[in-house]
């Protein structure tokens, strides 16, 4: 039988327990309330810096993540998630922080406009112009910008796959690497997933939450099958960087997310599925809680370490 982290259960009594938030305002005041609350593992890097880029629409903020040693690092330019409508880079300072020190990476946190004040395509607009200044700015970050990847969680591992569509389809940067946690990569199609129905409710993101986010994000419900919302409906996969995808077993988003990794290797790409045995949607922010949280996330950061340092190997599908 499936066993539910223990850590990860308290967690969930606690959220349970709280007053749920009645609207959008209320949840993201509350997001924001529990991400100071929560503890942080403690990590050694260099230091951080806070800095605006400038974004399709007006400027975004981003925080720069160093790693400790001898630079340029590589860089890894980072999407927060939280369902396009809330969050932020301090909502997700631990993961980046565990991340550049894991992968001895420099990592770039940006922002992007929120739905539903912004909706679709507006973040993926954002998250792509982020990308390419990243890549066009590596000595102003201190960065080895040919060692580049992107990397996300949950609404931000979207947006990081999206980037990478976009970076193939409009000779943008060379990426090394994808990592997505936790990614939502079909909106059609949800009938389609297990997963939607046995964790639909009880586990943090519920089915109703996310037809929540689905409707703020989404101003024309067939942008669903748009390939930067619904990756799994590109019309080809071909040609995209090394992929690690992380899942969590007690997690609507599961099934998609390791139909995403089957796919990409289907059309040829080295893509890897990391399943987190008992983990819940939003793991990686609780590492500093769950033992089994933080070893996931630690084998994700070797992971992307491991691909921003080794020599850069080109497939028949990439050399097309």
């Amino acid at each position: 039988m499936p066993s539910l982290d223990p850590h990860l259960k308290e967690i969930l009594l606690q959220l349970a327990a709280a007053p749920q938030p009645s609207s959008l305002e209320e949840m993201r005041a509350a997001v924001i309330a529990n991400a100071a609350r929560m503890p942080k593992r403690p990590v050694r890097i260099a230091g951080t810096r806070d800095l605006t880029l400038p974004g399709p629409a007006a400027d975004l903020p981003a925080r720069l993540y160093t790693p400790e040693g001898e630079g340029p690092h590589p860089l890894t330019v980072y999407f927060h998630g939280g369902g396009f409508v809330a969050y932020s880079i301090e909502t997700h300072d631990s993961v980046c922080r565990e991340l550049c020190a894991g992968a001895r990476s420099a990592v770039l946190s940006v922002e992007y406009r929120l739905a539903p004040e912004h909706r679709f395509p507006a973040a993926v607009e954002d998250a792509y112009a982020a990308l390419c200044w990243a890549a066009a700015n590596g000595e102003a970050l201190g960065a080895d910008t040919s060692r580049l990847a992107v990397a996300g969680d949950s609404a931000g591992a979207s947006l990081a796959m999206a980037c990478t569509l976009r970076a193939r389809d409009e000779g943008g940067p060379p990426l090394r690497a994808q990592l997505l946690i936790y990614p939502a990569a079909d909106f059609v199609n949800v009938d389609r997933y297990p997963s939607r129905r046995e964790n639909a409710e009880g586990f943090f993101l519920t089915e109703e939450r996310m037809r929540f986010f689905g409707q703020m994000y989404l101003a024309d419900p067939a942008h669903a099958a748009h390939p930067h919302v619904s990756p799994l409906h590109a019309a080809e996969l071909h040609g995209l960087p090394p992929a690690l995808v992380m899942t969590a077993e007690f997690d609507p988003l599961r099934d998609e997310g390791a139909a995403y990794a089957e796919a990409l290797r289907q059309a040829g790409v080295r893509a890897e599925h990391l399943p987190g045995p008992g983990m819940i949607h939003g793991f990686a922010n609780m590492t500093a809680l769950s033992p089994a949280a933080a070893a996931l996330l630690d084998r994700a950061a070797a992971w992307l370490g491991a691909e921003l340092t080794a020599p850069p190997r080109v497939s028949v599908e990439g050399s097309r």
